[in-house]
């Protein structure tokens, strides 16, 4: 960070006759050009022609609407105290034997307070820390290795399969003979599958169109099917990251006590699991065809599974294990627990795997379970082929995985500009919204490549309309594809705080910036206010990753910068490489939006990198043309946050 008397040195901000202290007020740069706004075409007519994997929103949302989680994260001096009383790790890391790309890093640390502060931050959470392994510091433990020359020593030999070696564990030598202290207890089965009451008619499951009707996402209304009207690739061959555009036709969409959709507003998409990750772990568990699709009732004892936001409760419904895994159980976005691992171990017949499971599972383990667990996230049917012995039956699987939660995607436009625009047939309403193909190393093939289930699904519903469309059949009237949503987050800070007259500076890059493709399309409808915004875009590379090109409006070119992270720098070029850079650079129209009546700043991305990085070029900044120290300019934006004119929304 830099300090408050030397920023200009690190971060090669302008200095101009509007930068305080020489002009207190800081008024609008004179260099940039007034627009005269009068639309020379209708941009409401530009779609069909158009965003990321699940966002979270972060915790800058102040909606009063949302359920708040009670703040108990532990101070930084705390965990650090608790951390130099343990005593150092006698497991040796060996990362030079592991080139797979890595989630995070489990950090053994040994060093000073000083050091522990260094690593920690200035400002970062303890949590932040200890979330990169089980959270708590238990892996750093003392652990003896085993005597290999002990007459007793049984080496375990390690399963010779494919699976097992994705796994790349770390495992130092380890005997069946090997004692384990402090083993996870057994989770309680919450669950049991029964045979349907007689009396009862088969239940008609929709499983490969629509969740079942007690996957309720938003109580207390019903997941609503709405057609895919149309879907277009908005990225050119060779991006780095596919992105794709959604036109969701939400004509008939119930009325929710007159909620209605807004830009700026987030949906929510429910996605299934795809039916070949659902088959391939009915296959790892051995479970017969003929069984997968058959009724059965499910029964609980407790929580709200297999709903989502429902009562904590028993319940008792007829379903199919297909329709289980498929809408219900997240078998792929999260990294294994011990839960699920001890559930492994005590059904794992080979002694061997199962002397590696209760292994994971143990205090002596603890470092390798925690490099098992930062790895990138593993499948539930690659964990269980790792360990072909291991057939835990399918209740108790259920009872260990997360529940398969719904994804969040930020409208890509002003659902009523949208509604009105020339050659929709009849009197449809379209909400649109752009999505970023998460991908993640498969282990089945080198070098090869899964989605993630959201955007994965996404992109099999694109890639099926685009492919009919090729063959000359209306996908519409043919395929009736449907995505399964609901209204979801139209009280979000991106949705409450977009309005006014003031000006206004949005930042994102990649889809970050889809949201404010309905901020500036809305905006382009009053003119005395088209030219008070400022887009700031940063992408990869702009003729194959730049989302939504020409279609902000006619004076696009004058409201909007693009910054290309890969874009080679030769003499007389701008010194900007990444999206903070630019911010820096205009720093004149930062500082006079976020001091102006009404101004409002946006940022919306990715938290790691763009993110972290915009925030920091923001505090430089306000520390240049302020003329403030560091701590007046964490004061500053913090402040601007509690007025809503700096609203952030990173995932």
């Amino acid at each position: 960070m830099a300090s408050a008397t030397q920023p200009a040195a690190l971060h090669s901000i302008p200095t101009t006759s509007t930068s305080h202290p020489q002009d207190p007020i800081p008024s609008e740069p004179r260099a940039i050009p007034q627009l005269s706004i009068k639309p020379t075409r209708d941009h409401t007519s530009m779609s069909p022609r158009s965003s990321g994997e699940s966002i979270e929103w972060s915790g800058n949302s102040s909606d009063s609407d949302a359920p708040i989680t009670p703040s108990t994260e532990p101070q930084v001096d705390e965990i650090i105290d608790k951390l130099q009383d343990l005593p150092t790790a006698a497991v040796n890391f060996n990362e030079q034997q592991s080139s797979r790309p890595r989630r995070a890093s489990t950090t053994l640390i040994t060093e000073s307070r000083a050091e522990i502060q260094r690593i920690l931050g200035e400002g970062e959470s303890a949590t932040q820390l200890i979330s990169q392994c089980c959270g708590g510091g238990c892996c750093l433990l003392k652990t003896s290795a085993p005597d290999t020359s002990a007459p007793d020593f049984e080496a375990v030999v390690l399963p010779d399969t494919k699976a097992f070696k994705s796994l790349n564990l770390k495992l130092g030598p380890l005997s069946l003979n090997t004692p384990l202290t402090n083993t996870f207890d057994l989770p309680p089965v919450n669950m049991s599958f029964e045979p349907i009451p007689s009396k009862e008619t088969n239940h008609v499951s929709t499983v490969h169109k629509m969740p079942p009707t007690y996957v309720q996402p938003h109580p207390p209304y019903d997941v609503y099917s709405a057609p895919l009207y149309h879907a277009r690739e908005l990225t050119k061959p060779g991006a780095e990251k596919r992105t794709f555009h959604f036109d969701l036709d939400v004509t008939d969409y119930p009325d929710e006590n007159g909620v209605d959709f807004k830009v700026g507003g987030a949906i929510g998409i429910c996605p299934p699991n795809s039916t070949e990750m659902v088959d391939e772990l009915f296959d790892v568990l051995c479970i017969p065809k003929f069984v997968r699709d058959k009724s059965v009732t499910l029964k609980t004892t407790t929580g709200r599974w297999p709903t989502i936001w429902g009562e904590d409760q028993a319940r008792e419904l007829v379903t199919t294990r297909r329709e289980l895994l498929t809408w219900c159980a997240d078998i792929q976005s999260n990294p294994p627990t011990k839960q699920l691992i001890r559930v492994m171990a005590e059904h794992a017949a080979d002694p061997n795997e199962r002397k590696i499971l209760f292994y994971l599972s143990s205090a002596e383990g603890q470092a390798a379970f925690c490099d098992l667990r930062t790895t990138s996230h593993l499948t539930i049917a690659q964990l269980l082929s790792a360990f072909p012995s291991a057939k835990p039956p399918l209740p108790e699987l259920l009872s260990v995985l997360n529940q398969l939660m719904p994804r969040f995607y930020s409208l890509s436009n002003d659902p009523h500009i949208s509604s009105a625009r020339p050659g929709l047939p009849g009197d449809r309403r379209l909400i649109e919204m752009a999505v970023t193909i998460h991908e993640t190393p498969d282990w089945h093939a080198n070098g090869g490549y899964r989605t993630g289930v959201g955007s994965g699904f996404m992109e099999r519903m694109a890639q099926a309309f685009i492919n009919a469309e090729a063959e000359g059949i209306d996908p519409r009237e043919i395929l009736n594809l449907r995505i399964p949503m609901f209204r979801g987050l139209m009280a979000n800070p991106l949705s409450r705080d977009f309005g006014g007259d003031g000006p206004m500076v949005l930042i994102g890059a990649g889809v970050g910036m889809a949201p404010f493709r309905g901020f500036i399309l809305n905006r382009l409808k009053n003119a005395n206010c088209a030219n008070k915004i400022w887009l700031i875009q940063g992408v990869r590379d702009s003729m194959l990753d730049e989302i939504y090109s020409g279609e902000l409006g006619d004076h696009e070119r004058e409201i909007k910068k693009v910054v290309q992270s890969r874009k080679t720098r030769v003499a007389g070029e701008t010194d900007a490489k990444y999206v903070q850079d630019e911010v820096r650079l205009q720093a004149d129209i930062v500082w006079f939006v976020i001091n102006a009546l009404d101004g409002r700043i946006f940022v919306c991305g990715s938290s790691k990198g763009m993110g972290e990085g915009v925030e920091a070029a923001l505090m430089d900044v306000a520390m240049q043309k302020g003329g403030i120290s560091e701590a007046e300019a964490k004061e500053f934006w913090a402040k601007k946050k509690e007025d809503r004119q700096y609203i952030a929304e990173t995932w």
